[in-house]
């Protein structure tokens, strides 16, 4: 199953601090990924980022351990879900020149932003959700899939800026409990689900299927595409 966690804080601090966030969120979808996790944490003058991920063990059992990171150490992802055409766009790129160093799905996401960029998340037939920091830009680029089959919640604070597969790893590491939306409440009654982008609870929002979040390290700006 998998799941996904991150953290942005918009001022640079300790290692430490946002490891000790992510591990609270990760910790609460142990039942996503029961076989092993995995962090990233990065700080720039004007940023602190950190990713990370529940692996639940399907395919690459043995080199597919995240985060997977681009040769130059530039480009790295955490990536929840199943890429059902991977072997045919793992063909394709092979077939260029480009090598792979695992058997992994994810990587195959990896080497297509590489050599496409944001172009290439159209290409991927499948459930997913997926972070994927990119140094060279300082981008970040959080998707789900077509059908939104993987859950991707997110919320923005005067300070920080939140992604998880799972609602109560965002409610884990804010500094108070958001109150209940009433507009969710209302959908869930008429609808008996809510619908994306809304949530159960005010300002935390959950990414419309087919859609992609683009923040932007250095001015702390998104866009949903």
């Amino acid at each position: 199953m998998c799941g996904i966690n991150g953290i942005i804080n918009k001022t640079s601090c300790s290692e430490h601090e946002i490891t000790t966030a992510l591990t609270k969120m990760n910790n609460l979808i142990i039942h996503r990924g029961p076989d092993e996790d995995g962090f990233i944490t990065t700080k720039q003058d004007s940023f602190s980022l950190g990713m990370a991920m529940r692996r639940l063990s399907i395919i690459d059992l043995s080199t597919g351990k995240q985060p997977i990171y681009s040769d130059d150490k530039k480009i790295v992802i955490v990536f929840n879900g199943e890429i059902y055409n991977y072997r045919a766009l793992k063909l394709k790129l092979e077939e260029s020149g480009t090598l792979f160093k695992t058997n992994s799905d994810t990587e195959v996401i990896l080497k297509l932003y590489e050599k496409h960029g944001v172009e290439s998340f159209k290409w991927l037939d499948g459930m997913y959700a997926f972070s994927l920091f990119d140094k060279n830009i300082n981008r970040l680029f959080i998707a789900r899939d077509f059908f939104g089959e993987k859950p991707l919640y997110y919320t923005k604070t005067n300070n920080q800026f939140l992604w998880a597969s799972e609602l109560k790893s965002i409610i884990e590491v804010l500094t108070t409990k958001p109150q209940i939306s009433k507009k969710g409440v209302n959908l869930f009654l008429r609808l008996t689900y809510i619908p994306a982008p809304y949530s159960i609870y005010d300002n935390i929002s959950k990414l419309e299927a087919n859609h992609y979040i683009e923040y932007n390290l250095e001015n702390h700006t998104t866009i949903i595409k």
